[in-house]
């Protein structure tokens, strides 16, 4: 079995776990693999196809665009870092997350899935290109694919469209812009919040950090999900704290996302470490 054809089996498999690929994989079969090249000039990387996005040697296209990256053989994770933005990658798992790496600053996307989970052949690790995508801050036009060459744009091209999430200054300002007041939870002691966002002013997020942990708490009109977390995690339960009811995702015991409706409003609780069924029952209460 060729590399290739071991890429493909590896991310059917992947995919198939995690529910989240459908077609790729013959997608990919279909059409071979691309010659990848970076701001006009050809990397000497090659990319394979899977579905709408591009299978890449993680390490070689990182290292490429300057990163430092780091294999964690102890949980089976890597670390990429461009100084500017970070993420790391758990094997097998698609649940991605990128964050700030600038001192004094904060930030982090919600956890998001890609085409397929990272996942290694032959000691290298592979992931869908869109990963370096977010990691530049998803200019619309990073990614364009002529017959047979992948171009990766560092720098786009295009004006930006603006950033339809705001800072605020207070809770008292998140709960203006939103037009509701937005109640915090009664978290772990240790973390504290770090930071006030609003969407368009239609949903709140409020950031807490202990300094080992983050946690996104998200408050919105309406009964639907609004943890952008589609991650499908093995273990998923429900509690119920008082008369609202809690659903509980996450593996080995940990909570990583805590979803529940209060009279009109959804709230979300999602935690990159994960945590305990009682501080969750805390935190609703």
């Amino acid at each position: 079995m060729d590399l290739k054809t071991r890429l493909l089996a590896t991310a059917a498999a992947a995919a198939v776990t995690m529910t989240v690929l459908g077609g790729g994989a013959l997608a990919a079969e279909e059409s071979g693999t691309l010659s990848l090249s970076v701001n006009g000039q050809d990397t000497g990387i090659q990319v394979t196809p899977i579905g709408e996005d591009y299978l890449v040697p993680v390490r070689q296209l990182a290292e490429y665009l300057g990163y430092e990256v780091a294999w964690h053989a102890e949980d089976s994770t890597v670390t990429l870092d461009s100084g500017t933005m970070h993420s790391t990658l758990t094997l097998g798992e698609n649940r991605y997350i990128a964050a700030t790496s600038l001192e004094g600053m904060v930030g982090m996307t919600a956890p998001f899935t890609l085409a397929c989970a990272p996942y290694a052949v032959d000691g290298t690790t592979y992931a869908p290109l869109e990963l370096f995508v977010v990691l530049m801050g998803n200019p619309a036009d990073a990614v364009t694919r002529s017959e047979d060459t992948v171009e990766l744009r560092t720098e786009s091209s295009s004006a930006h469209l603006p950033n339809p999430w705001r800072e605020q200054p207070s809770l008292e300002a998140l709960s203006d812009a939103v037009g509701f007041p937005v109640a915090l939870p009664q978290l772990p002691q240790g973390y504290e919040a770090v930071d006030y966002q609003d969407l368009s002013g239609s949903l709140a997020q409020v950031r807490f950090s202990n300094g080992t942990d983050t946690l996104l708490y998200r408050v919105s009109r309406g009964s639907e999900d609004n943890s952008g977390d589609y991650t499908v995690y093995p273990e998923e339960q429900s509690i119920t704290v008082g008369d609202t009811t809690v659903t509980c995702r996450g593996r080995d015991g940990a909570v990583l996302l805590a979803l529940w409706t209060t009279g009109e409003y959804t709230c979300s609780l999602s935690s990159q470490q994960g945590l305990t069924v009682d501080a969750v029952r805390t935190a609703v209460a």
